[in-house]
């Protein structure tokens, strides 16, 4: 095992707070395969894996897709290379969330977690996770809270380069997407309380700044103080829905 595999292992799933919650607690909202059973789960834009990887943990056939090239090559040296896990059971794929059809696949669960916020044409992307998911199935969607004032006050990216198109989505926005397309939200969680929000925000401020242990020492710092923050937010930074097709 070399020193960057163990580093990446020790952190994984990284540094930001708010990623860790969401690593920790979506997958209580995932169904399991009892055995023998055959389920299919799509992590879309998969960002490093971290759900699809919970996803096969949990028994699925677990699929992550993401356009950036990058982010697939990473994942595939860290979990099928380096872990050992068979592409048969976990594997990555270059491709669009607009186009899942062309995957030839049906899944029985679908998670997108922190994309949507990134895309002008969601109510394209939410029809072609509808078109892949099972009579039945259930699509997991985390984007930020479009209430939270942090994320009121982000620069919006208009021309889509990576940056947030909007604020976020509140529970009304969320089912005025799904509605349309025969998803029905059947559960909602708030996630991220303002400690992690603080410590994180020093985070990713260091990190763009390239300042590595500057970096690590507000993520040590918040690590160890966020359970201070309650399990039910009053203003949660993201939000959660696990919504069924109805159609």
């Amino acid at each position: 095992m070399n020193l960057k595999y163990y580093l990446k292992t020790l952190l994984f799933p990284g540094i930001n707070l708010h990623g860790r919650l969401r690593y920790r607690v979506l997958p209580r909202f995932f169904g399991s395969a009892r055995p023998g059973e055959e389920r299919w789960f799509l992590d879309a834009g998969c960002g490093n894996g971290m759900l699809t990887y919970q996803a096969w943990r949990k028994g699925h056939r677990a699929v992550g897709v993401s356009i950036k090239e990058g982010e697939i090559e990473r994942a595939r040296r860290f979990f099928n290379e380096a872990r050992g896990i068979p592409e048969s059971q976990l594997s990555f794929r270059v491709h669009n969330l607009y186009r899942l059809e062309d995957l030839g696949l049906s899944f029985d669960e679908i998670v997108c977690s922190e994309v949507l916020e990134h895309i002008v044409r969601d109510a394209d992307v939410i029809r072609s996770f509808a078109a892949v998911l099972k009579p039945g199935g259930v699509l997991h969607l985390c984007c930020p809270n479009a209430d939270h004032p942090d994320n009121c006050a982000t620069t919006l990216d208009k021309n889509e380069s990576g940056g947030h198109v909007r604020p976020g989505y509140t529970l009304d926005s969320y089912q005025a997407l799904l509605k349309p397309a025969g998803l029905r939200i059947i559960e909602s969680a708030g996630l991220g309380g303002p400690v992690r929000e603080f410590f994180n925000k020093r985070i990713l401020r260091a990190q763009d700044q390239r300042r590595v242990p500057a970096a690590a020492c507000w993520f040590l710092a918040g690590w160890a103080l966020a359970w201070l923050d309650t399990p039910h937010p009053r203003v949660p930074y993201s939000l959660y829905v696990r919504a069924k097709k109805t159609m």
